[in-house]
C-alpha cells in the first residue's frame, strides 16, 4: 500500500505524537481493548470543543464557582458582589490521568447518538490505550505497528 510505514516496538510517546499529527483533521486508529483484547477500529478528531451531541468527559467539564472580588469563594466571604467564574482545574486533572494510564482521550466521530430512538448526530468521547495501538492513519500516511510479542 502506498504511504504505509511499518514500525517495530515504538515507545508510547511516539504513538501519541503520531495520533496528534492529525491536528484538526479526522484520523483513524486501530487498537486492542484493554478489557477483552478485541480490536476496535475508530476514526477520531482532536481539539473538539463543546460538541452538540456529546457532553464533555467527566475530567474535562469546567466547573463554575462564584468568587467575590476579594478572591474568596462564596460562603467564605459575605462582602459580595460575586462573579461566576469557570475553573479549568478538572481539565488538567484529566491530562494527569491520561499520562498515568498511558492513554489519550479523543472524540470518536463514528458513534451514533440517538434521542428517543431518533438519530440526532454522531460523536462520543473515548480513550485510546497507547500501548495497544496497532494501526494509525494520519494525513494520508498509515503506520502499522508491530510489537515484539505479536506473532
Amino acid at each position: 500500500m502506498k504511504n504505509e510505514v511499518l514500525v517495530f516496538n515504538p515507545p508510547v510517546s511516539w504513538v501519541k505524537s503520531r495520533i496528534e499529527d492529525s491536528g484538526n483533521h479526522i484520523g483513524s486508529v486501530h487498537f486492542e481493548k484493554r478489557g477483552d483484547g478485541t480490536l476496535r477500529k475508530m476514526s477520531y478528531r482532536l481539539h473538539v470543543k463543546n460538541p452538540s451531541v456529546a457532553s464533555a468527559p467527566k475530567g474535562l467539564r469546567q466547573e463554575y464557582k462564584e468568587i467575590c472580588k476579594c478572591g474568596e469563594l462564596k460562603g467564605r466571604c459575605n462582602k459580595g458582589p460575586f462573579d461566576r467564574v469557570a475553573v479549568s482545574v478538572a481539565k488538567n486533572h484529566k491530562k494527569e490521568i491520561d499520562q498515568k494510564n498511558d492513554q489519550m482521550t479523543v472524540f470518536d466521530t463514528n458513534k451514533v447518538v440517538r434521542k428517543n430512538g431518533v438519530i440526532i448526530g454522531r460523536g462520543a468521547w473515548r480513550t485510546v490505550p497507547l500501548e495497544k495501538v496497532v494501526r494509525i492513519r494520519s494525513k494520508g500516511t498509515t503506520y502499522v505497528i508491530k510489537r515484539e510479542w505479536d506473532n
